[in-house]
Parts: structure tokens; C-alpha cells; sequence
């Protein structure tokens, strides 16, 4: 897929949209996620709008006015990397998930944090202290996260697959947003590679489940070693997807944001009610934990009412 001269490669596994699913994937620059989705509406096709991809992320980042926001009410899951609060969190989301039986994708990083030299030289003190490899191309994975949520989803009968991906910069790698949007700088391609690994592959023990994604690092940062040589992943690449749809896309939401500052700046009634809207946000952040943890404290209180009422009209 090729879109304003940057083309999206994605080869592999077809990504099917009503997996439970949990994506696994090496975070090489802080602007991945641009790509992914990109990578995402093609591997999923023809069936891109069933896809229910959901991210887990730093919780700083829900604080951030608008994408953060939006996140939040998308049913993003944000974590704070202290285990003793990220449980709890990671808990009653997958529990709200597995209730509503809303097949759903979830994307972690289980490096926990980009590619960069700060970022490379502790997981290297880390690989020494521990008598690892030292690698070049990724991050030693943090496993914990990643094998409580293969755990609390198989047990719920509500995983269905692991997905693998890889993703690889080709020629430029952009660390940051101010690369893309300040010094206008892209890939001319980006390239992912998908490995579709069923629940009945994947080990049930909490140890192996460490060793299992250790060892898929290990085999990512092989594959990695030969994409930077090669300037490709080995396979054919899935064929280009439609290009319309994104264009219409595209050009809504330009429409969108357009119209958004228009009335920004000639509708009193818009402004109070963005106003409104900002201070309920800010609201939230200060005061809980997000829009999504609230959403989920009500549904279980709602569900609590329900079966008391049900109750008393049996009685």
C-alpha cells in the first residue's frame, strides 16, 4: 500500500479480524504505531472493518489533550510499569472485555519502551547481568505483562491466537514526530511481517511462557539482522490494497478538523462545549484513572443493580 509516496510492505499471515487476539511487536521508533495502522487495514483485508485493534500503553499518554482522549474512550489499556497497580488495571479491563464477548486485538510492546542508545544500553546491562545475548536490533522483551495476559485470557476461553509482528525501516528510520512533522522527513517504505501463532501452540506455564517470548526475540532479532541486509523480510508480500478508501478517509477527516477550527473561532456554543469537554478530560486525569477504568465501574455497578433486581422479582 502506497500512500503520498510511502509504501506500507506487509507480508506473512493474513490477520483475521474475529481472532481474540493478542499482537506482539518490537518497538523500533516512537512513530510505529503510525504505520501500523496502515499495516493493520492491509493485512486485515477484506475485512478491515471487523478488526477491533486496541493498543496498550504508557499512561502518560492518556493525558495527552485529544489523541489521548480518544484513546481512552476507544477502550485503550495504559499501564504505569508498577506490576502491583498494572495488574488490577490489566484485570478488570480483560474481565469487561471477555463479558461483552467483543472479539477484540490487543497490541503490546513487550520491549516496553523504543529503540534508542539510552533504551539500548540498559536492556544491554540487563542481557550482561543475566548472561543473555546482547542484541542490536531490538530490546530484551519484559515478559510479565505478556504472560498474565495469555494466561487471563485463555483461562476465560477468549484467545484464539498470538500474533508475531516485525516491523523494519528499510532506508530511514524516523525516531521521533518532529522527524515526520517538523523536518518533514518519511520511509519511503516501511515493512511488516506477520506470524500467526494459535492459542494451541503457545505453552499454558507461566515460566514457559517467559522462555516462549524470549525465544521469539531471540528469532526477531535474527530475522531483523537479514531484513537490514536483504532490505526485505524473505516472502511474497500480500497484494496492494484499495487506496480509495483511505482517500476518502482522508479527506473527512481534513474536512473534520477543518470544520472543528472554523467553529472554534465563529461559535460561542463551540467553544463552551470543547471547554467543557477539555475540563472533563483534565477532570479525569487528575482525579482517576481514565475515561475507560470509569466506564467499567459503571458497567459493574449497572450489572450489580440488574441481577439484585432480577432477584427480587424472582422472590
Amino acid at each position: 500500500m502506497e500512500v503520498f509516496g510511502m509504501k506500507v510492505v506487509v507480508s506473512g499471515d493474513h490477520v483475521r479480524p474475529n481472532d481474540s487476539a493478542i499482537l506482539v511487536m518490537n518497538h523500533r521508533t516512537r512513530v510505529d504505531w503510525n504505520f501500523l495502522w496502515g499495516a493493520i487495514y492491509q493485512a486485515c483485508m477484506p475485512s478491515v472493518a471487523e478488526h477491533k485493534l486496541k493498543f496498550i500503553l504508557k499512561d502518560p499518554i492518556r493525558h495527552i489533550p485529544g489523541p489521548g482522549w480518544i484513546m481512552q474512550m476507544n477502550g485503550f489499556l495504559y499501564i504505569t510499569r508498577q506490576w502491583e497497580e498494572d495488574q488490577g488495571r490489566l484485570s478488570r479491563s480483560l474481565d469487561y472485555l471477555v463479558t461483552l464477548r467483543r472479539r477484540s486485538q490487543l497490541l503490546i510492546f513487550p520491549e516496553g519502551t523504543d529503540l534508542t542508545v539510552s533504551s539500548k544500553g540498559r536492556s544491554d546491562r540487563f542481557a550482561k547481568s543475566r548472561g543473555l545475548p546482547l542484541y542490536e536490533h531490538t530490546l530484551h522483551p519484559k515478559t510479565t505483562g505478556f504472560s498474565y495476559l495469555v494466561r487471563h485470557l485463555r483461562d476465560a476461553d477468549y484467545l484464539d491466537a498470538v500474533y508475531d509482528l516485525t516491523i523494519g525501516y528499510p532506508d530511514f528510520v524516523p525516531q521521533s514526530e518532529l522527524d515526520m512533522m517538523i523536518k518533514g522527513k518519511v520511509p519511503s517504505e516501511v515493512h511488516f511481517k506477520v506470524q500467526r501463532i494459535p492459542i494451541s501452540d503457545i505453552p499454558r506455564d507461566e515460566t514457559a511462557l517467559k522462555a516462549w517470548l524470549e525465544e521469539r526475540w531471540l528469532l526477531k532479532e535474527r530475522e531483523l539482522g537479514q531484513f537490514y541486509r536483504d532490505k526485505a523480510f524473505p516472502g511474497e508480500p500480500w497484494p496492494q490494497s484499495a487506496r480509495l478508501p483511505l482517500r476518502i478517509a482522508l479527506v473527512f477527516w481534513t474536512f473534520l478538523s477543518g470544520l472543528m477550527l472554523v467553529m472554534l473561532l465563529v461559535s460561542t456554543f463551540f467553544q463552551i462545549w470543547t471547554l467543557c469537554f477539555a475540563l472533563l478530560f483534565i477532570g479525569m486525569s487528575l482525579f482517576s484513572t481514565g475515561f475507560n477504568q470509569i466506564e467499567m465501574a459503571w458497567y459493574d455497578k449497572w450489572k450489580a443493580l440488574v441481577l439484585v433486581t432480577d432477584r427480587r422479582k424472582l422472590e
